[in-house]
């Protein structure tokens, strides 16, 4: 395995798991809202067995995750163990150094003008910044560990049905988190999943969106060569033939970027007016030029 980090990957992982740290431990952790994961099972560690500690929190996340990495590692193999042990560390690490500073954890909940809203503003902030990690990481194809780990193995050697594994992992420690601090911090702890479920499909999928153009041609070369010279975009040829004409022309596919559309439109109208092209909207395009790899251990 190469040993060489992709640096575009490192920061963007290490920027997610720190707003993924940020909403946890300034907005989630001093209101006690559990939102699934090793993180929220640590809310009910403290309650339970009142820990005052913040630090102490910091390493029981890290514990329990270093164990279900171990797991991960075990039955899953080394592949996944190096995939995810960058987030599974940087993420507790962030809330013991945060720990360290000498700012309460509750400084932003005492400064917020709520008159009695609160929880609204607690619940839609850490939503937004946990799904704004959380999208950061996930797309590039990492993890921050913890619960994740059992829901691969029940995906993967179970067969269980993914989001039916996340159900299951994240539900039963939103349940304890109802046992312990009741309906309404339940209820506001799901508002920030709903909302971090938004985030994280914007994030993942704007930005690797595009276009994806169908040019019927009689000039497949100088297009294809344009397109090479001037946008540094592939393409793919196919043959087809027109249904009234019953003459066979050559189709260039190419998929872009949203901010290469105009220019390629230009290169068309330039280099073939003569070309039928119709344009669909892309929602993810994967593949080189688009695709962004697993980190790289």
């Amino acid at each position: 395995m190469s040993k060489k980090f992709n640096f575009r990957e490192l920061v963007e992982i290490s920027l997610g798991t720190l707003f993924v740290a940020i909403g946890f431990y300034y907005l989630l952790l001093p209101t006690d809202l559990v939102t699934g994961g090793v993180t929220g099972l640590s809310i009910v560690f403290k309650e339970t067995f009142k820990i005052s500690s913040d630090q102490i929190i910091s390493i029981f996340i890290f514990i329990v995750n270093m164990v279900l990495l171990l797991i991960g590692y075990l039955i899953l193999g080394k592949e996944f163990f190096f995939k995810t042990i960058y987030g599974t560390i940087l993420l507790p690490l962030f809330t013991f150094i945060f720990s360290l500073i000498p700012v309460a954890n509750d400084f932003f909940i005492k400064n917020i003008q709520s008159d009695g809203n609160l929880l609204i503003i607690v619940s839609t902030i850490s939503g937004v910044l946990t799904g704004l990690g959380l999208g950061l990481v996930f797309r590039n194809n990492a993890t921050t560990g913890g619960s994740d780990v059992i829901q691969r193995i029940l995906y993967e050697k179970l067969k269980v049905p993914y989001s039916v594994a996340l159900y299951i992992t994240d539900g039963i420690i939103i349940a304890l988190g109802l046992l312990i601090f009741g309906i309404e911090n339940t209820y506001f702890a799901v508002l920030t999943l709903i909302i971090a479920g938004i985030v994280i499909d914007k994030v993942n999928l704007n930005g690797r969106d595009g276009y994806t153009l169908f040019i019927v041609t009689t000039k497949y070369s100088i297009l294809k060569e344009q397109i090479y010279k001037q946008i540094d975009r592939g393409v793919t040829k196919a043959s087809v033939i027109g249904g009234y004409s019953e003459k066979s022309q050559d189709m260039i596919i190419c998929t872009i970027s949203k901010r290469q559309l105009y220019h390629i439109k230009a290169i068309i109208a330039e280099y073939d007016e003569q070309a039928f092209t119709f344009i669909t909207k892309t929602v993810e395009s994967v593949g080189q030029g688009f695709s962004i790899k697993w980190l790289k251990l």
